[in-house]
């Protein structure tokens, strides 16, 4: 239709948006009256449009007095029918409006004070004066007959006058608002308009579908439904500026005008951004463009759109998809009002977190999805009616096969910056704060491998913690906000354990603590070797630290777990393989996705414990399950390569593992059996300072006739320290060799008499 284009299907709108389509329904004035001006501001062009459409109110009495029927029934007019009306009635045209008759002088003032209004409309574009109902018309695409549709319903909004009017008109005093017949009679000269004006009044154009209320109980007889504005177009009227009260839970709304923090990074990106949307605004043939930004949180994916929008001095209304109903209905009609807020502010609609909606239809795994297919396609719907450019956000990569048909799509993939852009990170983002000590960025990059956002947010999670206790920010309170930054699962499939042990706790011979020295440097230096040395340029992968621990229970590979946790402040979690590993095919695989994939945003230590479950030597293919197991071992290596944090395997025989997996690991460190030395250094330290200890404790002899691991000695010094607690005594000689002779019963050894010498009394 004429003057009537479908919005939903605008590819491009460029900033200078409002340029000549303010002034399509301008027409040049038929008479000349006082000079006009430009309108003021919105309610001073109002008050004009209710004097045009006081002046068709008087046109249309006028054309009602021609046909009224005289006599006593007048007096029941609008509740009964006259058989003289009936005569009227039938004599008229169908669908002529009711009169066809020319009120020549009614007419020329209608067209003059239209004339006069378009005019000072103009004017009132010029000089750059925002008039809110002009503004409607061009983003709802409205022609003229629909614009003054918006009038008639506005009126009843400005003065209480138009329901009696309106009434009057209507011959009902029940009808207080316009319906389409009156609107038809009002605003139409001729059948053609009414044919046209009838097309702009379907159900799915633009006035009917966004601007007007659905009034259910007007949906019987079609020229009954009354022209009520929407809740929402009655408020833009009255405070333009204002995002939809209703909408607040699901959208953040960005002026072009908000001020930005500079960009850090990706600047590169930026401007790669900006040129797909300069060329999209030359060429108006091409599909609706639509970008996709994938990342991590925080990686600055959201930050680059709203530079993009402030570049081009674009509004830009965000989504929070995560927050949208899971009800098709309910999620249907958010979506409808955020459309409308987006054709209202003229904004570029950011959907994020959009993941959970992806899920419906299987673009990529994500566990606990609410959303179905149905949901997916009314998301589908939207897109195809939200103007362009439209931004998806996703965490997670997507393949959005089926909008390729019907969309420009722009893909671009943010990762987590490297060593050396995480230090500068780490060093600019902490000038705001007050540390109680130097901080060493370069470490705090190396340890956590954080997005720009995760750096921030660690920073100010901080500054809150140390500020509430009135002090400076801590080390600990520094790592304790990084810690909260993970956002993860992994106490599912793993425990965490809580490092107790330092470099002083553990005794295991000089090289084999200088092997576990060398790895924490290594994860300290890293941002050395990988960021300022520019290794990361020539390692695509393998870049995270491994290592393996190999001895038999009890000889010091958890505690050495915890040390190192310890001195590089990451948590740890150990992973027991052999409830990782299932008996069926291809779910041994997805447990450990699971896990790596959590391990990577909490940046943690992944220690797993019992590795003999799956590390051994792989096995020559007889059947179907020695394939897949061989499988099952191939995904792990290539796991363990791609992580880049620490993963920490122990196993009781190293000679099990083959030389592919060997080639893999960054660190072996082997723990030996303890000799009678480290056996009793390792009694000694086992007991605290406050433990009180009889002088009877003879330490050479329990290191030299007890040929015991650290583990088995940790478990008989805490049982003979209850034995003498439930004694009220110091601990002696008695409750150790008790102890140990209950825990060589355990381990399925025998205590022999020759093995207690001169304690044998003692038990």
């Amino acid at each position: 239709m004429a003057g009537q284009k479908n919005c939903s299907r605008q590819v491009f709108r460029p900033s200078a948006r409002l340029a000549g389509l303010l002034m399509k329904n301008v027409v040049a004035p038929h008479i000349n009256t006082s000079k006009p001006e430009a309108y003021q501001n919105g309610d001073e062009h109002i008050i004009d449009e209710l004097r045009l459409l006081d002046l068709r109110i008087r046109l249309q009495l006028q054309r009602q007095k021609m046909r009224q029927v005289e006599g006593a029934g007048n007096q029941f007019k609008g509740l009964v029918v006259s058989e003289e009306e009936v005569e009227i009635l039938l004599n008229e045209p169908c669908g002529s409006g009711r009169s066809t008759h020319a009120l020549t002088d009614g007419q020329n003032n209608v067209d003059g004070m239209e004339a006069h209004v378009q005019t000072r409309i103009k004017l009132s574009y010029e000089q750059g004066i925002f008039l809110p109902l002009e503004h409607l018309s061009w983003a709802f695409n409205l022609n003229n007959f629909a614009r003054n549709c918006l009038v008639l319903g506005l009126a009843v909004e400005y003065d209480r006058k138009y329901e009696r009017l309106f009434a009057f008109l209507q011959d009902d005093i029940n009808i207080k608002y316009p319906t389409i017949d009156l609107a038809l009679q009002l605003l139409c000269r001729d059948e053609s308009q009414r044919r046209d004006a009838r097309r702009v009044l379907a159900m799915d154009a633009p006035l009917m579908k966004y601007l007007l209320k659905s009034d259910e109980a007007d949906q019987g007889i079609r020229l009954s439904q009354s022209l009520k504005l929407d809740r929402r177009i009655v408020a833009f009227f009255h405070q333009v500026a204002a995002i939809d009260s209703e909408l607040a839970y699901y959208v953040n709304f960005f002026t072009p005008y908000d001020e930005q923090s500079p960009l850090l990074l990706d600047l590169d990106l930026q401007s790669r951004l900006r040129n797909w949307w300069k060329n999209l605004a030359s060429d108006r043939s091409v599909r609706k463009p639509l970008g996709i930004l994938t990342g991590p949180s925080g990686s600055g994916k959201c930050f680059q759109i709203q530079h993009l929008c402030h570049y081009y001095k674009s509004s830009l209304l965000i989504i929070n998809g995560a927050r949208l109903p899971a009800e098709a209905q309910l999620l249907k009609k958010v979506l409808h009002d955020i459309i409308r807020e987006c054709l209202l502010s003229d904004a570029v609609p950011c959907f994020k977190g959009v993941d959970r909606l992806a899920t419906g239809f299987g673009l990529h795994e994500n566990e606990g999805a609410n959303f179905n297919r149905g949901c997916w396609n009314i998301f589908l719907r939207a897109l195809e009616e939200l103007p362009g450019p439209i931004f998806i956000l996703t965490e997670k990569p997507i393949q959005p096969a089926e909008l390729d048909h019907d969309f420009a799509v722009l893909s671009i993939e943010l990762g987590i910056p490297d060593e050396l852009t995480r230090q500068e990170l780490w060093s600019n983002f902490s000038r705001d704060y007050v540390f109680s000590e130097i901080s060493d960025w370069g470490q705090m990059a190396s340890k956590f491998r954080f997005t720009p956002g995760q750096i921030k947010n660690a920073l100010l999670q901080a500054h809150e913690a140390a500020s509430g206790q009135g002090k400076q920010i801590t080390a600990e309170d520094l790592h304790s906000a990084c810690f909260a930054q993970g956002r993860h699962f992994l106490s599912r499939s793993a425990n965490k354990i809580n490092p107790h042990y330092n470099w002083d706790d553990i005794i295991l011979p000089a090289e084999t603590v200088e092997l576990l020295t060398n790895a924490c440097n290594q994860m300290k230096n890293r941002y050395i070797v990988y960021g300022q040395w520019g290794f990361d340029k020539r390692l695509a992968y393998g870049r995270g630290l491994s290592m393996l621990f190999s001895g038999l229970p009890g000889t010091g590979k958890t505690m050495a777990a915890q040390v190192i946790a310890q001195e590089l402040n990451l948590e740890l979690y150990r992973i027991d393989l052999a409830q990782v590993v299932s008996k069926y095919i291809g779910e041994t695989e997805k447990n450990l996705g699971r896990i790596f994939r959590e391990a990577e945003s909490s940046n943690a230590i992944l220690f797993f414990d019992e590795a003999d479950a799956l590390f051994g030597k792989r096995s020559e293919v007889k059947d179907a399950h020695d394939r897949y197991a061989n499988i099952e071992i191939a995904y792990l290596l290539q796991k363990i390569e791609e992580y880049d944090g620490i993963s920490i395997m122990a196993t009781n025989l190293a000679k099990n593992l083959d030389e592919a997996f060997v080639r893999r690991i960054t660190f072996i460190v082997e723990f030996p059996f303890p000799d009678e030395e480290f056996r009793k250094r390792i009694w000694i330290s086992m007991f605290p300072p406050e433990t009180p200890l009889h002088d009877n404790v003879d330490f050479n002899f329990l290191a030299r006739r007890f040929e015991i691991a650290g583990g088995n000695i940790k478990n008989i010094v805490l049982y003979a320290a209850f034995l003498a607690a439930q004694c009220g005594e110091a601990v002696n000689m008695q409750h150790l060799l008790r102890a140990t002779k209950y825990e060589y019963q355990k381990i399925g050894r025998v205590l022999l008499r020759e093995d207690l010498g001169e304690y044998y009394g003692e038990i």
